[in-house]
């Protein structure tokens, strides 16, 4: 692909970038660093959420004591269709933050952050569904490192809403946790997260009176506890409507990375053994590989905030109320 010469193309993919760093509000900041004035930066932002994209903070689930996997699951051939969207419901509720239709029938992708001494009882669920009988197979792996670095975002031209040619800009790598280690944070901060993952651009005073906290504990805690790659690692472009033009792939390699696919990376997770990598490309173009690979249904992806219905005094609850469902859910099939 030729490489686009346009100063304006050039220029709002930068603000994108950017924004991935420092969060969409920082417009002043964003302007200071690409020495763009700060009205420039406004309208291309504003251009980018008119298009059907936002951004979505990076949450790091290690830092709250949570520990990422991700599992591949397929429901049995055998299992009523409205018996499998009753289990999928009840999955949804335990600790998942993100799940994905994939194309093949009956398979699906979901991110899940069980607390991090609970991570076998969650295997042993997914286990009992599938001697069960609910659960053709599964595949459960802890995600030991990874990272979001949306490398498409160099190919898409957000003023015109369409693939194009290839921009120069530096896209920035975001690392799903910055310290192996907790963080200390309390139900505020998590009220917060929870907040900006729903609209980042959300007012700090709009969070103050939905939640009855005062405005400068709010700014306090996002300042001081969240931001800055403590709690939240960065904002991630994502789209929200038009998903006719795109195609999200996951491929599941032994090595790290999928060679000639590095202009559509958009995620990167690493397992013990092999890396999940998922792509984000032109609805045309094929992939060449032979590594397997599972495009996913884009109308049907549902992003979930922080469970912070799941934490109380005591920390995070624990799975033994969802081992004890399990018996009942499964004499209903």
């Amino acid at each position: 692909m030729k490489l686009s010469s346009a100063p304006p193309r050039w220029a709002f993919t930068s603000v994108i970038a950017a924004a991935m760093i420092y969060g969409p509000t920082r417009i002043p900041r964003i302007a200071y660093e690409l020495d763009i004035p700060v009205e420039t930066c406004r309208y291309y932002l504003g251009k980018f959420h008119q298009s059907g994209f936002r951004f979505h903070p990076v949450v790091d689930y290690r830092a709250l004591g949570l520990s990422p996997h991700i599992a591949f699951i397929r429901f049995s051939n055998r299992l009523d269709p409205s018996k499998q969207a009753n289990f999928l419901k009840w999955l949804d509720g335990m600790y998942v933050v993100y799940r994905a239709t994939l194309v093949k029938e009956r398979e699906y992708f979901l991110e899940v952050v069980p607390p991090s001494e609970e991570r076998q009882n969650y295997q042993k669920i997914l286990q009992t569904l599938h001697e069960a009988g609910v659960l053709e197979n599964y595949a459960y792996d802890e995600v030991v490192d990874g990272y979001y670095k949306p490398e498409w975002v160099k190919l898409y031209d957000f003023k015109l809403d369409s693939w194009s040619g290839k921009v120069e800009v530096e896209i920035p790598k975001i690392p799903l946790s910055m310290s192996s280690r907790r963080m200390k944070f309390d139900k505020t901060d998590l009220l917060i997260i929870e907040e900006l993952e729903l609209d980042p651009t959300r007012k700090m005073n709009k969070i103050s009176e939905m939640h009855g906290i005062s405005p400068q504990l709010v700014s306090y805690h996002r300042e001081r506890h969240i931001e800055g790659g403590r709690l939240i690692t960065g904002y991630l472009p994502t789209r929200r409507t038009k998903l006719d033009n795109v195609r999200y792939v996951l491929v599941n390699t032994v090595e790290q990375g999928v060679e000639g696919v590095e202009d559509y990376l958009h995620a990167v997770w690493m397992k013990k053994r092999g890396t999940i990598t998922r792509l984000h490309m032109p609805v045309q173009d094929e992939l060449e590989s032979d590594q397997p690979s599972y495009p996913i249904v884009p109308e049907e992806v549902f992003t979930f905030t922080v469970p912070t219905e799941h934490y109380g005094e005591k920390g995070w609850a624990g799975l033994k109320p969802y081992l004890e469902q399990l018996e009942s859910l499964i004499k209903t099939t």
